[in-house]
This record gives structure tokens, C-alpha cells and sequence, in this order.
């Protein structure tokens, strides 16, 4: 799932209704070579799916390989876009291998790219087919906003992944384990500041994840207004109250804070559900064999991520030979210099001039 905020951009977004959201889109996509096709899925619901993709532009492979795999579903009743995903990518991935948004905008130039969109009757977004790590970094909103601002954008999101993911468990692993590898003064401060404190690093780490982990969870599920107020309120008041009462050092709050606030960039729910569980994984490791169950923790994730492909698309693509595609995955290139759509996903058409058959 993402978080659907508008900062910029158009305001009008998916619905329940299937045929508002495909007329919101050919709204945006005047052209003939628009596909649109519906598959009922569901022996008892007969839930309406919608499938579309640009004729001339999309890979057939892709486009056939996501029509088998809903010709393949035998269930009951599909009533949910998150459902479907699980049902049509049963890998046992630990990262969502579609992308998830309730914005037109973005469905639009996902299938300009070289992309399908898939719908559902009754959930307000679409399901972005095939996806990789990069596509579901970027905020709906980079291609409204300029190159520069763009870009500085995605790599804090990119940042923001890295550290939310790797500093606890780095940290722990560092302090616990290597302690000669840290400044003299930095580890004299730290040491200072942990005077009294009844748990080791490892325990109060996991204590300050949890806590911020709750609180997270605390403010998407309550209102928004009331939500944000828990979040700023719960994470100041109480994280000086536990520093106070001596339960936590100002360093491990320090660090949870960072680690919170960092992973607060993502915009994908999806992804950043995945981060906050493997976060604890790297932690349980470095706590337990030091740096060495940190890196050995980082290879298995990297693995993970290597093995995983979305409709034939692999997760990690373009961080590989050929790189032509790397530079518009990292950055968001100025659209003059766009003037072609991405190699990996092998469109026909491979060039930003216009529909050919119009």
C-alpha cells in the first residue's frame, strides 16, 4: 500500500467503483492502442478485474504472463488488490512484488513506461505489474515536481531505505562486540551515558524499536489528526521519561529515532512493513555474532532481493550489466533527456514519440 497524500499533482484518485477508475484513466489516455480488458475472478464473488496496457508499447510476455496467473486463481471470492498480489505472486518474497497506488497519474505513466495496471471492483488502486525495488521507492509525485527536486527526493528515499534497515543493527553489532573500532571520545560519551542503565545494548535497542514500532502502527491506524499527535507527542514525552527513569541511554534513543524518522521516506506501506521486519532480523544477528551476523545478515537479504522477479522483471534490475537504465532508476533525468523507455522492460516501442497508431 502507499501513502496517497497529494503534495502535487492532480487531487482526483481511485474509488471503489472499477469503472470510474478505468474512465479516470482513459480521461488521461485519449489513445486507440489503450487496452482494457476485465476477467472475473472468484467462483462466488465473480469480482471484476480490470487489465490495462498500452497494445503498442508493453512487452506481450508481460502482459500473458499476468493473464495466466489470473486464469490460474480457483478461490471463492477476491474482495481486495492486496489479495490478489499475494494470490498471483506465490513466492514466498518477502518484499511486495507489485506496485500499489490509488493515484491516476502515476497508473498512467506506469503504462506509458511499459506496464500493466491492474484493477479491482471495490478497492479504490490499482496494482502495478511487473515492479522492482526502485519503482516502488519513488513517491507518486516526482513527476510533478522538477528534475533537481526529483531527484534529491529519490535519494533520500534511497538513504532513508539504507539507514532504517542497517544502523540499529550496526550499532548494536559496533557496541556490543567491537567496541574498539569507535573513537576513544565517542565511546567515553557512550559509555558515560549508559552509567546505571540496568539492560545491555542489545535489550534496550530491542526495547526502543518496539516502543517506536508501536507507536508507528499507533498513528496510521488512529485518525490523522489524532495520529501524528500520539506519534510526536508519545515519541518526546515518554523517550525522556524512559532516559529520566534510567530504563534507556540518550544514545540508543538517539539511534531508534533516527531509524524511525529515516523510514518514515518511504511511501510504499508494503515496503516499509518489510524494512521494519527485517530490521529486527539483522538485529537478532549482530546482537548475537557481532559484525560478522551483521554482514552475514546483509548477504542473505541481498540474496533474497537477487532472487526475486516480478512477471520475468528482475526485483534489482537496473543494478546490472547492461546500465543504461541506471541512471533514470536512481535519478529522476529531466524530461528532455528522456527520450526513451526503459531496456529492462523490453517495450516495443521503445522511444517517448508518440503513440504510432493513435
Amino acid at each position: 500500500m502507499m501513502r496517497m497524500l497529494a503534495v502535487r499533482g492532480p487531487k482526483d484518485g481511485f474509488v471503489e467503483e472499477v469503472g470510474v477508475n478505468v474512465a479516470l484513466i482513459r480521461k488521461r489516455i485519449k489513445s486507440t492502442s489503450m487496452v482494457y480488458e476485465t476477467k472475473k475472478v472468484g467462483v462466488r464473488t465473480k469480482t471484476t478485474v480490470a487489465i490495462l496496457y498500452m497494445r503498442d508499447i508493453v512487452d506481450p510476455k508481460i502482459v500473458q504472463d499476468v493473464k495466466n496467473k489470473l486464469d490460474d486463481l480457483h478461490i471463492d471470492g477476491a474482495f481486495s488488490a492486496t489479495q490478489l498480489e499475494e494470490l498471483m505472486e506465490p513466492t514466498k518474497a518477502l518484499f511486495p512484488l507489485m506496485g500499489y497506488t490509488g493515484r491516476a497519474d502515476f497508473t498512467v505513466n506506469c503504462m506509458l513506461n511499459g506496464r500493466v495496471a491492474l484493477i479491482v471492483d471495490g478497492t479504490p488502486a490499482a496494482l502495478i505489474a511487473p515492479a522492482n525495488l526502485f519503482l516502488l521507492v519513488k513517491a507518486p509525485e516526482d513527476i510533478h515536481f522538477t528534475a533537481l527536486a526529483a531527484t534529491f527526493g529519490q535519494t533520500l528515499r534511497l538513504l532513508g531505505l539504507s539507514v532504517s534497515l542497517l544502523l540499529p543493527a550496526f550499532f548494536v553489532a559496533i557496541l556490543s562486540y567491537h567496541q574498539d573500532q569507535l573513537p576513544y571520545y565517542l565511546l567515553a560519551t557512550l559509555g558515560i551515558n549508559r552509567l546505571g542503565i540496568p539492560f545491555d545494548v542489545a535489550v534496550e535497542m530491542f526495547i526502543a524499536l518496539l516502543f517506536l514500532e508501536i507507536l508507528r502502527e499507533a498513528g496510521i491506524r488512529l485518525p490523522s489528526a489524532v495520529g501524528s499527535t500520539v506519534t510526536v507527542v508519545g515519541g518526546l514525552i515518554l523517550g525522556d521519561a524512559a532516559i529520566r527513569a534510567g530504563f534507556l541511554s540518550p544514545g540508543i534513543v538517539v539511534i531508534g529515532a533516527i531509524t524511525q524518522i529515516f523510514g518514515s521516506t518511504l511511501s510504499s506501506l508494503s515496503l516499509a512493513g518489510t524494512i521494519s521486519t527485517l530490521r529486527f532480523f539483522l538485529f537478532i544477528l549482530s546482537a548475537t555474532l557481532g559484525i560478522y551476523g551483521f554482514f552475514l545478515g546483509l548477504f542473505i537479504v541481498l540474496s533474497h532481493l537477487a532472487s526475486l522477479r516480478s512477471c520475468g522483471l528482475p526485483y534489482l534490475a537496473p543494478i546490472s550489466p547492461p546500465f543504461k537504465d541506471l541512471a533514470n532508476a536512481l535519478f529522476r533525468l529531466p524530461w528532455p533527456w528522456r527520450n526513451t523507455r526503459p531496456d529492462m522492460l523490453k517495450t516495443r516501442d521503445s522511444t517517448r514519440q508518440g503513440d504510432r497508431h493513435k
